[in-house]
């Protein structure tokens, strides 16, 4: 019988769509799920951590936890949302300290804090390992949702902030580098009410992985040019490729309207916005370096197989 390492966490997915919606009725398949609500959308997502997959062994309790907030803002973030409320389900051994808890649930009051989120709700349950399921709502005027859908041949594929988070976390060994993530809550918003954006995702299984779920959103092809991604301080060049595929760095990444995209470029979102590429309407995904181009593979992180590479 098939195992789920055989699939690959994208199959799996797919998979259970099938069965909760046959008939493809709930429109699943963005960074969050859509409710009509009046005139916006009301925005739901929920994300897993867990101690195997995502948690050094050096990490603070604060660092996971505001991790574990963090990465269900970005979803919200994704979708050019506002959130408006946050839960948190944490599975944790009987024997763990309540000190230790006390620390995690600072981290997650941190994070929700700086972006002016409360807590809500949640649930704890006794788990030979550390696991947190967070839920985070939030709203956006229907004119303004951002989807993974809509690129349109020649629009500006684009990015927040810089990749490498990952290779950072890897060469210093400090896992605040990898956990203290940054949601770009109010650059989503900033992104939605400029008109200017067609789609957007999250980065976070990786720059490659996103490209090509926009790819298959939207019916459409890209080009991506490699000497213009953006590192992390303290990167070579010759971490780029790696960088493009390891994960973690929860950036936005959408395609912008070209006739709208100079008053976007020079706006103040915040943090940096970087042109790399741009939309075609050739299907295929290509890496332009130099005076080459090869295929941009689909390499990003991917749970039950484990692989970025």
């Amino acid at each position: 019988m098939p195992k789920l390492s055989d699939a690959g966490e994208k199959a799996v997915i797919q998979h259970l769509i099938s069965l909760f919606d046959p008939k493809s009725l709930q429109d699943i398949g963005d960074d969050c799920a859509i409710l009509d609500s009046g005139d916006s959308f009301l925005l739901v997502t929920t994300d897993m951590i867990t101690r195997a997959t995502h948690m050094p062994e050096n990490a603070s309790p604060e660092d996971i936890g505001w991790y574990a907030a963090a990465v269900n803002l970005s979803d919200i973030a994704a979708m050019g949302g506002r959130p408006i409320g946050t839960l948190f389900a944490i599975g944790l051994p009987a024997d763990t300290e309540e000190e230790w808890l006390d620390r995690l649930a600072s981290g997650i009051h941190e994070c929700c804090s700086r972006y002016g989120v409360p807590v809500i709700g949640g649930d704890t349950k006794e788990n030979p390992s550390l696991t947190i399921s967070g839920t985070a709502v939030g709203r956006v005027p229907k004119s303004q949702i951002l989807r993974r859908s809509g690129a349109r041949p020649g629009d500006i594929l684009a990015m927040t902030g810089k990749l490498g988070r990952g290779i950072a976390w890897e060469l210093s060994g400090d896992a605040n580098a990898i956990l203290r993530v940054e949601p770009r809550v109010h650059e989503g918003q900033l992104l939605a009410e400029s008109g200017a954006v067609t789609s957007c995702i999250d980065m976070s299984d990786g720059l490659s992985a996103s490209v090509h779920h926009l790819s298959k959103a939207g019916n459409v092809g890209f080009s991506v040019e490699a000497d213009r991604l953006p590192l992390l301080d303290g990167l070579k060049a010759s971490d780029r490729e790696k960088a493009m595929h390891w994960g973690g760095d929860y950036e936005l990444l959408f395609t912008v309207n070209p006739k709208k995209a100079d008053s976007l470029f020079q706006s103040d979102l915040g943090c940096p916005v970087t042109g790399i590429g741009t939309v075609t309407e050739d299907k295929a995904i290509m890496l332009l370096k130099g005076d080459g181009k090869k295929h941009l593979p689909d390499r990003g992180y991917e749970h039950f197989r484990g692989a970025r590479s």
